[in-house]
């Protein structure tokens, strides 16, 4: 990071960090250890240990996400077949335990896609299916307000219609 802070054209004030999966929940921990870095950290379907495995890693690295002083945002999608959806609510109630904010919301993909590729397509994905309760939702400006709009944004990626030439 400190190579990308020292480029010339890098506005130190808008670095925002994310990663998908495993990439997910290390930007989670960067944040966490290097807050005053990043202006914002966004979670694609993160996580290190699957559903499956019975571990503590997924939690105590998002814990130390925790320690990050703005907002995250955390995005999943249904039928992902490392991180479901109820693994995935769990490390984000940890990460909330200890001290983190953020949103989490939760997408459908359309037949064909599972959960967790919604990064690579993201007009693929019509529609947020859900966020957690409003109390989990972050208030005033902050990652979210960083985009301009309301928190009802989560619309995100509808497909745009294309001519064929």
């Amino acid at each position: 990071m400190v190579a990308i802070l020292a480029m010339p054209f890098v506005d130190r004030d808008r670095v925002v960090i994310g990663g998908q999966s495993r990439g997910g929940i290390l930007s989670v921990a960067y944040g966490g250890l290097h807050g005053e870095q990043v202006r914002g950290v966004i979670n694609f379907v993160g996580g290190w240990s699957g559903s499956r495995c019975m571990s503590d890693v997924n939690p105590e690295l998002f814990k130390r996400g925790a320690r990050y002083p703005g907002e995250t945002l955390w995005l999943y999608g249904e039928g992902d077949p490392f991180y479901g959806l109820t693994h995935s609510r769990r490390n984000f109630t940890a990460f909330q335990s200890a001290g983190g904010t953020g949103a989490f919301h939760e997408f459908e993909p359309p037949p064909g896609i599972d959960g967790h590729s919604i990064v690579a397509r993201p007009r693929a994905v019509g529609h947020r299916r859900r966020g957690l309760p409003e109390a989990t939702r972050p208030a005033g400006r902050g990652l979210i307000g960083l985009a301009g709009g309301r928190q009802a944004r989560s619309r995100m990626w509808r497909p745009r219609p294309r001519s064929i030439r």
